[in-house]
């Protein structure tokens, strides 16, 4: 029979039997029990106000919503607190999935078909054999009938409905279920080898090998993995997810099974299972939990076995906006005007897997227009776009970028989005559109927006033709954001602050971080925001263009005029608490940045100069490859002193110039024109050939000598200027 007690802690309990013989009298007690309103608990807790109270109850009566979906979607409360008010209205317990796991034994109670049906997770076991059910609907009259014919006894609980929806992902992981499977392969395997010397797999949906690589599918679009790597190694088979750009391993398999995998993915995406040398690559779809996932397949050859990679694509979702992509709203602006443009070239740049086609996409969102004929032509077609006309290009059947732009330039085109542009061919025939009246959108394998241009360049592409052409670059990278269920506070590095404060002029208000829950899987990051930067190309960068200006030269003109970097855009975000200086490190920083930062010896208080940084190697870089403040200072004053290409020596003119003493630390480094930091002792014991002995009047060891490249002592290498170095302090060179 129903029980109930209504005390606070956590004896607050509901619960239903199954043995009951009014099990449905005992429903309607429940669902017709007298309670205090949602409102009037809300304005108690000070959580909304009167005003929108009575303005969520008047959408309530308009549209039949319930009040707490009203609230959520105006942003007026958060899905724990809609929890803990339910707790609270209902006399239940609140369960936070976010710091509890699932009891192994509770979830074997309830089917994975069940609990998915009725959104709830079974969290545990107590000693009455009653098992504790989280849901977010406590109302729900179907799931505990149901429920409760199925586990005999029940405890209600509410929780968060986007809580529960994760954590079901994750006590019933697909892949918890592998083990059986492989036993059963291995089993078979057996058999066979002591028949045979070949293994003999059946062609059917229940074979073993079938069912892992499903599970492997299935567990890889559940956890939103972007890619899936299988990897053959000498002992086993390891398979990794990448979610949210960061690879983790999902499971590894017995090395036997790494051949029979491949061929049944091979066989899924119609590739030949014959060949194991040559590279191959197809694409295959499959349907997870109601989902079409469309999966990319590439399949080379390793030492130990074919490895594959798998690049999914869920086309259930949505696409994001412009407003949505995380561009800053000092570049937004300036990307809608060069998008609104009537003809040009915008170029989106970036590493593999940074977003580049979903800006594309948003992008498309943003020109599509009934009054134009917008074409685009993909390698493979990823979203389909009504009223747009899209074409899949086939190696196949011969048909590149190339042939098909060339095609859709007869086809009238007012807007042109060509998926990539790999080789020469296809990048003149989009610069010759370009200049002829259309406006075109692609992207292009660059490290950063200015490189891009070097890029065209290198290509064969004449610089007249890409100053004329080109009207703005994009380089993007994504950051992982910081799970917000496990956000803490800590005690960041030195280095960390002056990174922040160099770049982005400004400290967060507290350093946070993720410390690992179970919504984030224990990384401490959930979900990722681009981050960009624009180069427009104004008559200043086509000047430059033309002359075949370095790329930092037409990087310091785009920064005068007003280009925010990557770099300044990420540590913007750390300042806001976005996201981490260690992701920042790990996917936008580069070495030799460090000209960028703020000349800042001294941050809100804390004097940099005089911090000791923690967990800093023998050769003084810290753990995050970083130099630590101090040296760092050294190598600027050192590189101030010694340039890198020093004029000849000239007795003559070192006379009558009569230049001032030069004093300098020994202890001090210098650096060579790669970059590279050393010792600075006196070369051979003289100074651009005057005898300089050191203060106990000894000849100092010889220095080695550093050349052009970079090479020390390098035998068979041309003559190089020798840097002129530093010597004692206490001794002066005149």
């Amino acid at each position: 029979m129903l029980k109930r007690t209504r005390r606070t802690g956590k004896d607050k309990t509901v619960d239903f039997s199954a043995s009951s013989e009014h099990l449905e009298t005992e429903i309607q007690e429940w669902v017709a029990e007298e309670r205090r309103k949602m409102g009037e608990i809300l304005l108690d807790a000070g959580i909304i106000d009167s005003e929108q109270l009575l303005d969520a109850l008047q959408a309530q009566q308009e549209t039949g919503r319930r009040l707490g979906e009203i609230l959520l979607d105006r942003g007026q409360v958060d899905e724990h607190q809609l929890a803990g008010v339910l707790a609270e209205q209902f006399h239940i317990d609140r369960a936070d999935l976010r710091l509890m796991e699932p009891d192994p034994v509770a979830v074997a109670r309830v089917t994975e078909e069940l609990a998915r049906k009725h959104k709830v997770i079974p969290l545990y076991v107590d000693e009455e054999s009653r098992v504790s059910l989280v849901t977010g609907e406590p109302l729900g009259v179907d799931a505990i009938r149901e429920l409760t014919q199925h586990c005999h006894r029940i405890r209600i609980m509410v929780g968060s409905t986007s809580d529960i929806e994760r954590m079901l992902d994750q006590a019933y992981n697909a892949l918890s279920l592998a083990d059986e499977h492989i036993q059963a392969f291995n089993l078979i395997a057996d058999e066979d080898e002591s028949t045979s010397d070949a293994i003999n797999l059946e062609v059917d949906e229940n074979a073993p090998i079938v069912q892992v690589v499903n599970r492997i599918l299935i567990q890889a679009a559940r956890a939103r993995a972007s890619d899936v790597h299988i990897e053959p190694h000498e002992h086993q088979v390891v398979v990794r997810f990448r979610i949210d750009g960061a690879l983790s391993v999902a499971i590894q398999l017995p090395r036997r099974m790494g051949a029979p995998v491949s061929s049944r993915l091979k066989v899924m995406s119609d590739l030949n299972i014959v060949e194991r040398r040559r590279p191959q690559d197809g694409q295959f779809s499959v349907n997870v939990d109601g989902r079409p996932i469309d999966v990319r397949i590439s399949v080379v050859g390793t030492v130990h076995g074919e490895k594959i990679v798998l690049r999914l694509l869920d086309k259930t979702r949505s696409l994001i906006s412009l407003d949505h992509l995380g561009i800053s709203p000092k570049i937004l602006p300036d990307f809608i005007e060069i998008v609104k443009a009537p003809l040009g070239m915008l170029l989106c740049t970036g590493p593999t897997g940074s977003g580049k086609t979903t800006t594309l996409y948003a992008t498309l969102t943003e020109v599509q227009d009934s009054t134009k004929n917008v074409v685009t032509i993909e390698d493979p077609v990823e979203y389909q776009f009504p009223g747009i006309n899209q074409m899949p290009i086939s190696e196949a059947a011969g048909i590149s970028f190339a042939d098909g732009l060339r095609g859709i330039l007869r086809q009238d085109p007012d807007t042109i989005l060509v998926g990539e542009i790999r080789d020469v061919e296809t990048a003149r025939i989009a610069t010759q559109a370009a200049l002829t009246g259309h406006f075109v959108l692609s992207s292009l394998h660059a490290v950063d927006s200015v490189s891009a241009i070097h890029r065209f360049t290198d290509m064969g592409i004449e610089p007249f033709l890409v100053a004329s052409a080109v009207s703005g670059v994009v380089g993007q990278r994504l950051l992982r954001r910081i799970c917000t269920s496990c956000r803490e506070t800590y005690e960041p590095h030195p280095d960390h602050i002056r990174l922040t404060q160099g770049f982005a002029g400004k400290l967060p208000d507290a350093w946070t971080r993720g410390a690992g829950c179970n919504m984030c899987s224990g990384t401490g990051y959930a979900g990722r925001v681009g981050v960009y930067e624009l180069l427009k190309v104004s008559d200043a960068i086509r000047n430059l263009i033309v002359a075949k200006a370095t790329a930092k030269e037409i990087r310091d003109v785009a920064v005068a005029e007003g280009m925010s970097t990557m770099q300044t855009e990420a540590f913007k975000l750390v300042a806001a608490g976005v996201t981490t200086v260690d992701d920042v490190l790990r996917s936008v920083y580069a070495p030799g940045m460090e000209g960028d930062l703020l000349d800042i010896d001294e941050v809100e208080g804390i004097d940099l100069t005089e911090v000791e940084p923690e967990g800093l190697s023998d050769s003084g870089v810290a753990d995050g490859g970083i130099v630590d403040v101090t040296e760092r200072e050294r190598v600027a004053v050192a590189a101030e002193s010694f340039p890198a290409e020093p004029a000849p020596f000239e007795p003559a003119a070192f006379e009558q110039s009569a230049p001032a003493p030069i004093v300098v630390d020994p202890a001090a480094a210098y650096i060579d024109v790669t970059g590279t930091v050393a010792q600075a002792p006196v070369a051979n014991g003289q100074v651009n050939g005057h005898v300089a002995p050191n203060g106990n009047g000894h000849m100092p060891p010889p220095a080695p000598t550093f050349h052009s490249n970079g090479v020390v002592n390098g035998e068979g290498l041309p003559p190089a200027p020798v840097f002129t170095p530093p010597v004692p302090a206490q001794e002066v060179v005149e």
